[in-house]
């Protein structure tokens, strides 16, 4: 039986009221898996950017207006 199959079979075993709680905390447990994911991808993003090699340069916000077909 695979994981999903051994989840509906456990949800099947609330009552409708029961699964009220059983939502908020599936709910809160999605929230805080997010959360988890987010900051590790925030994590990453700093780490790569401390170990960037050209973080300290600087590009002239005419290049950059021109990157993005902006002009000034």
């Amino acid at each position: 039986m695979s994981n999903r199959e051994q989840c509906n079979a456990i949800l099947d075993s609330f009552s409708d009221a029961q699964l009220v709680n059983v939502a908020a905390v599936l709910q809160a447990m999605r929230r805080a898996i997010d959360d988890i994911e987010d900051e590790a991808f925030c994590e990453k993003m700093v780490r790569d950017y401390e170990h960037d090699p050209d973080k300290g340069d600087p590009m002239p916000l005419e290049d950059f207006a021109e990157q993005l077909g902006i002009q000034l």
